[in-house]
């Protein structure tokens, strides 16, 4: 999957689920009630996506894991206008050929690799 992508993902599913390791590493939330609240309005199907998510994220390295975390607390500081530009982008690539996508993408290194 092409790093792009990969972000993207982690940015559209980060921004759309509590992350699910901030739910398990604080169980109960010392801050109170809020993040049960959010937790509790999750669908049973987004309940066990976002505890995958925390179980993939806890197998990765280290280094690996800090980058995610910083990556989503870097999207948490957007404003609100520019996480929508985003989550606009975002559906315009998921509703894209693969053909499409594929031209997208190799686009994308090559602007990528001129920086």
């Amino acid at each position: 999957m092409p790093s792009l992508l990969r972000a993207l993902c982690s940015i559209v599913l980060l921004a759309l689920v509590p992350p699910a390791c901030a739910v398990a590493q604080q169980w109960p939330p010392a801050g109170g009630s809020q993040l049960v609240q959010r937790w509790d309005e999750l669908s049973p199907r987004e309940r066990d996506e976002a505890m995958r998510n925390y179980q993939r994220h806890q197998k990765l390295p280290p280094e690996r894991r800090r980058a995610v975390e910083e990556n989503y607390e870097r999207w948490r500081q957007f404003p609100p206008q520019e996480k929508e530009r985003i989550r606009g982008n975002y559906q315009r690539y998921r509703q894209m050929t693969p053909e499409e996508r594929r031209e997208f993408d190799r686009g994308y290194r090559q602007w990528k690799g001129g920086r």
